[in-house]
């Protein structure tokens, strides 16, 4: 009797880690890119600055901004939805031609295109500002 309510207990046990172990995969996934992301380019005669910013429920909104070195500052602001397959996040809604990134192995996301590479860091976690 206690042998067989040994094994009842152990399948049980065993019955009860496999039921929860991928309950929240997609949302682990997704938390890795949400937050804000940027890259800069300074010359002698502006800064601009690219910022993609990834919220909840697939939306973003993308920041393109410039600072002439005379003080003048101009940007743009476009909202987007995303979706993350793998390493891929593609930018859907977006007129831009370059909508797809990957993220590197540094954890930085990577857009290849006939411009080059642009490197976005993940400046911040906490995108509340921006919503």
């Amino acid at each position: 009797m206690k042998r067989n309510l040994k094994l009842l207990t152990s399948l049980l046990v065993v019955f009860l880690f496999m039921s929860c172990s991928s309950d929240n995969d997609d949302n682990d996934k997704d938390s890795i890119l949400l937050g804000v992301w940027q890259t800069s380019e300074v010359t002698t005669e502006a800064t601009t600055t690219f910022t993609l910013v990834f919220g909840d429920n697939n939306t973003g909104l993308s920041i393109y901004a410039i600072e002439t070195n005379t003080g003048e500052e101009t940007s743009s602001l476009e909202p987007f939805n995303w979706e993350l397959n793998g390493k891929v996040v593609t930018l859907l809604d977006t007129d831009v031609s370059g909508n797809s990134y990957e993220i590197n192995d540094d954890g930085q996301l990577e857009l290849t295109g006939s411009a080059g590479v642009v490197v976005l860091d993940k400046i911040s976690n906490d995108y509340s500002d921006y919503y």
